[in-house]
């Protein structure tokens, strides 16, 4: 009976176990999600909500404005107010409808479509930007917890000290500096776990920002993008582009201004024939069109054309300073990924030496030549190596992630070469 208890129990447990462990791997979520789930982030959903309203409204510009209808009395005698009394009196229903000028109308409409493009880009690159962010932090909190169990570690190593140095002293060595250097080397490093640890607080609460948890997923080793200093596969400068672009839309609205608008007037008077048919007659109407004509096209349209024409040469080097820009920037980060990529195989080498210093001094240790302290600052000394690549791990994944987040993903070299032809246009 006791025995069919406790199996019981164990198969309970068992069972229990393995819901667990479905519940959390069904609700798992890899990086490739997180990464996506931040095309969704508020900064991102609100530029394109802009890109969204900028088109909504570019569609706008090409109705016409709402006509004018009036209804109303003409030639009404003041002194005795009828509609049979005066040949000139009559009831009177109007219409008026403004046609703006079509190529005007295009024209705006054409300049919103470019700044939603531009918007649209925008938001592209501030998922980019936010990917590059996630990156980073798991990187950075990676090394972190890396470097936290790492200063516990040196932390026991440092209590060894201590045991090994009183041991010392009971045989008659005068080792007590060595407690005052342990002392200053411990007060250090518990100084860096109380750093780490606001550290931690602070990349967790970035978390929350970006995707609204803490994640719990391994970082995967982030590719090297190639990029052959072409600078219009870069978001930066394809932005500033785009301001050009708009800007020629600007002259084109200008230019337009030249054109003449229209108009349509009708009316309709509604009289009466007066006592006994005194004013016998039909009704009336009136049909006018209407077109304006640039008189003042000097004073007014002319510095407008030229002032849209200064804003695009404004762009254009705008955009040549912004190319030039990003090609400097993206060129120093570049170099400071590959030197730390350099640096992590560095420390890649100077660990595994140091190992090998470990083993050596432990073997002088097992055979009675040298005290155990030097073991264990050997220890630590590698430790310290260890926390070092931990961060310059980071830092190049981190630089790797913010080179890669400029790049237009899907960039070639036909694409390139359309955009510029475009801008140069």
């Amino acid at each position: 009976m006791t025995f069919k208890i406790v199996l019981k129990s164990h198969l309970f447990a068992l069972s229990a176990a393995l819901v667990l462990l479905s519940y959390g791997s069904s609700f798992a979520v890899s990086f490739d999600e997180y990464m996506q789930r931040l095309s969704d982030h508020p900064q991102v959903m609100s530029v394109l909500a802009q890109s969204e309203a900028t088109r909504a409204q570019a569609q706008g510009e090409l109705g016409l404005p709402d006509p004018t209808f009036s209804i109303g009395v003409d030639n009404v005698p003041v002194s005795d107010p009828a509609f049979d009394r005066f040949l000139p009196t009559s009831k009177v229903i109007g219409f008026n409808q403004k046609i703006p000028n079509p190529v005007m109308l295009r024209a705006k409409s054409d300049k919103l479509e470019q700044l939603s493009e531009k918007q649209k880009l925008m938001a592209d690159y501030t998922a980019a930007r936010l990917r590059f962010m996630l990156v980073t932090k798991l990187a950075e909190h990676e090394a972190v917890k890396t470097q936290t169990g790492l200063i516990k570690k040196q932390l026991g190593f440092y209590h060894e000290l201590e045991d090994t140095f009183k041991g010392q002293i009971e045989s008659g060595r005068a080792v007590y500096q060595r407690f005052s250097e342990v002392d200053v080397e411990r007060a250090e490093a518990e100084r860096k776990l109380n750093d780490l640890d606001a550290k931690l607080t602070s990349i967790e609460a970035e978390f929350v920002r970006l995707i609204d948890e803490v994640p719990e997923v391994e970082i995967p080793e982030i590719a090297e993008a190639g990029w052959n200093k072409d600078s219009s596969a870069l978001y930066p400068v394809l932005i500033a582009a785009q301001d050009i672009d708009i800007a020629k839309k600007g002259v084109g609205i200008a230019d337009a201004a030249f054109l003449p608008n229209f108009g349509v007037n009708a009316i309709y008077k509604q009289r009466e024939d007066g006592k006994n048919g005194s004013f016998s007659g039909d009704d009336w109407f009136s049909v006018q069109a209407q077109i304006t004509v640039p008189l003042w096209a000097s004073q007014n349209r002319k510095p407008k054309l030229k002032a849209a024409k200064n804003r695009e040469r404004s762009a254009m080097f705008a955009y040549d300073d912004m190319r030039r820009q990003w090609v400097q920037k993206m060129t120093a980060l570049q170099s400071m990924r590959d030197a730390a990529g350099k640096n992590v195989k560095v420390l890649q080498d100077k660990d595994h030496a140091m190992k090998g210093k470990i083993k050596a001094a432990q073997r002088n240790y097992e055979a009675g030549t040298a005290e155990l302290d030097g073991v264990l600052f050997a220890k630590i000394d590698r430790l310290n190596i260890q926390a070092q690549l931990a961060q310059v791990k980071a830092m190049h994944t981190s630089r790797a992630a913010e080179f890669n987040s400029n790049i237009i993903s899907g960039f070639t070299a036909d694409t390139s070469a359309d955009l510029l032809k475009e801008t140069q246009e």
